[in-house]
C-alpha cells in the first residue's frame, strides 16, 4: 500500500442513479490508493450498483450502515477505515466528475502548498455555481490529511454539519485552505434531489444543522483521538465491509 496516495471517501444515500458515473471517473485515476464508499442506509439500488462495479476496480470498499445516520456519521465511518495519510472527500451525487478534478483537489495538499483544498463548482449549473459562490465553505469536495479529523468536533459534524465543523477547525488551528475551481461539476439541489416540498423541508433541516454545527464547534472541545479510536471500533463492529 502506498500510504502517500490519497483515499477517496464517499458518503452515499439513495445515489443509485449517479454513483456509477462517479465510479467510472475514479477508475481512471491511477494515483488513488483506495475508494471507500459508505452506503448510509439507502433504500434504492445504491449498494447493488456499487457491488456490480467493484470487480472492475479492486480499490473499492463498500461499508453499509443499516439505517440512515447522516453525512457526518458516514464520513467518520469511512475515515475510521482509512489507512493512508491523505483523504479526498466527495459527495455521492456529483455530476460531471472527471479525473482532472481529483488531481486539482490533491496536488496542492500533496505538495505541501496548503493544508486543505476546498472544491468550488464552476460552470456546471448556475444554481450550484451560485450556492458555492455565496457559501464556498459548505462544499463537500475536499482533500486534507487524515489526522486532521482529531480537531473536528464530532457532535458538530453530525448530519450536515461536517463542512461547517471542518471550516471552524481550520480557523481555530490556522490551517491554510485553497479554493480549487471544479469546472463543469455540479450536483442536484435539494428541492430536485428530494422532490418538491420534501426537498424544501430537507434544506431547512440542513440549514438548522449547519447553524448547530457552527455553535458547537465554537463552544465545545474538539474531537479527541480517543473518540476517533471509538469510531474505528464501531466501524469494525457494526458496519458491513464488502
Amino acid at each position: 500500500m502506498n500510504t502517500h496516495q490519497p483515499t477517496v471517501i464517499i458518503p452515499a444515500y439513495n445515489e443509485g442513479q449517479r454513483i456509477l458515473g462517479m465510479l467510472k471517473a475514479l477508475k481512471q485515476v491511477a494515483d488513488v490508493n483506495e475508494i471507500i464508499i459508505v452506503d448510509d442506509g439507502s433504500v434504492d439500488d445504491t449498494a447493488a450498483v456499487i457491488e456490480a462495479f467493484m470487480p472492475q476496480d479492486g480499490r473499492i470498499k463498500l461499508l453499509r450502515q443499516p439505517m440512515n445516520q447522516g453525512k457526518g456519521s458516514a464520513i467518520f465511518t469511512a475515515w475510521a477505515a482509512v489507512a493512508t495519510e491523505y483523504v479526498v472527500m466527495l459527495d455521492g451525487d456529483l455530476i460531471g466528475l472527471h479525473p482532472e478534478h481529483i488531481h486539482a483537489l490533491c496536488e496542492p495538499v500533496l505538495t505541501g502548498s496548503c493544508d486543505m483544498t476546498l472544491g468550488v463548482f464552476k460552470g456546471g449549473d448556475w444554481k450550484t455555481d451560485f450556492s458555492h459562490w455565496v457559501t464556498p465553505w459548505l462544499s463537500g469536495q475536499r482533500c486534507l490529511r487524515r489526522d486532521m479529523l482529531q480537531y473536528v468536533n464530532f457532535q458538530a459534524a453530525a448530519g450536515y454539519g461536517l463542512e461547517t465543523a471542518l471550516t471552524v477547525a481550520a480557523q481555530q488551528q490556522g490551517w491554510t485552505v485553497k479554493h480549487v475551481p471544479l469546472v463543469g461539476m455540479s450536483h442536484p439541489i435539494s428541492e430536485i434531489h428530494r422532490g418538491g416540498l420534501k426537498g424544501v423541508f430537507h434544506r431547512l433541516k440542513m440549514y438548522g444543522q449547519i447553524v448547530r454545527a457552527w455553535y458547537l464547534s465554537n463552544h465545545e472541545k474538539p474531537l479527541q483521538n480517543s473518540m476517533l479510536n471509538d469510531r474505528r471500533d464501531i466501524s469494525k463492529g457494526k458496519q458491513t465491509l464488502l
